[in-house]
């Protein structure tokens, strides 16, 4: 009899110990959603297997792609938008479904077309606060229907959303099937950023015709380039800062990707002046 008495106790603590730990484990999800508590071989599955690409140089220089449950923010001028469209794009071309949370009422569909993004496979959410924006993207971090969510804080100057505003969703986003990428003007203390940031501007006759920009980490070596053209002109992928040597010159005499890319190796960012007859 006395010597079963440490077998009960010890069952018992198991019990009690489990029951905590589903207790525990409930509250998590219940705020952070489903698949927020994962073992780690799972979770490391899961986020190879949830892993997309772009098609752009910007694979490079993330390092093979956006995986699930992570966040970064592209941040800076002249290129964002365009690369989180191609973003998108590589976030459906498996079915998967995205959220744009669209704070400054500013997403042009003609763009998104521009850009392959699936217009059937794109929830649009034009938050008018702060609150708004936020609650519309945790309750898509937190179910299982969205692959890539999307967060246009807009201008800086218009006081719609700051970056770091949306750090209370990072650990919404942690265990998710989907990845959060946040769009802004300023670059973010709270998550991970890719600074975006004009290279070159071209000109004809006096009028900017197109610009090149640049995204990378910060303190990377590693960077892409992109020739962007203005009046819906598709955007041109130059390449990785370690392929730019390396970039075809084009046969119309307008601005060539080796140009652009000796210029930007040379660590200019000015105007590149093009005069010639269209």
């Amino acid at each position: 009899m006395t010597g079963g008495q440490p077998e009960e106790r010890r069952r018992g603590a198991q019990r009690v110990g489990a029951t905590a730990l589903a207790e525990a484990i409930a509250r998590i999800e219940g705020r952070f959603g489903a698949r927020a508590v994962a073992r780690a071989s799972d979770a490391e599955r899961h986020r190879a297997l949830r892993r997309f690409a772009t098609g752009t140089s910007f694979d490079r220089v993330t390092g093979g792609g956006i995986t699930a449950g992570e966040t970064l923010a592209l941040a800076g001028e002249g290129g964002k938008l365009t690369l989180a469209l191609r973003t998108v794009a590589g976030a459906q071309r498996d079915g998967g479904m995205v959220l744009w949370v669209d704070r400054a009422a500013s997403f042009d569909p003609l763009a998104a077309a521009r850009a392959a993004v699936d217009l059937e496979r794109l929830v649009v959410v034009r938050a008018r606060s702060r609150e708004a924006a936020l609650l519309a993207a945790a309750a898509a971090l937190r179910g299982e229907g969205y692959r890539l969510v999307v967060v246009d804080a807009g201008p800086s100057f218009g006081a719609h959303l700051a970056a770091d505003e949306c750090a209370p969703l990072v650990p919404m986003v942690r265990g998710s099937p989907a990845s959060l990428v946040i769009v802004a003007e300023e670059r973010p203390r709270a998550m991970p950023a890719y600074v975006v940031e004009r290279v070159t501007w071209e000109r004809r006759f006096g009028r900017t015709v197109g610009w090149t920009f640049a995204v990378a980490r910060p303190g990377s070596s590693e960077r892409a380039l992109f020739h962007a053209g203005a009046l819906g002109r598709d955007l041109v992928d130059l390449g990785s800062s370690s392929a730019r040597a390396e970039a075809p010159a084009s046969s119309d005499g307008g601005v060539t990707a080796l140009k652009i890319a000796e210029h930007f190796a040379s660590g200019h960012t000015s105007e590149l002046p093009v005069e010639r007859a269209s």
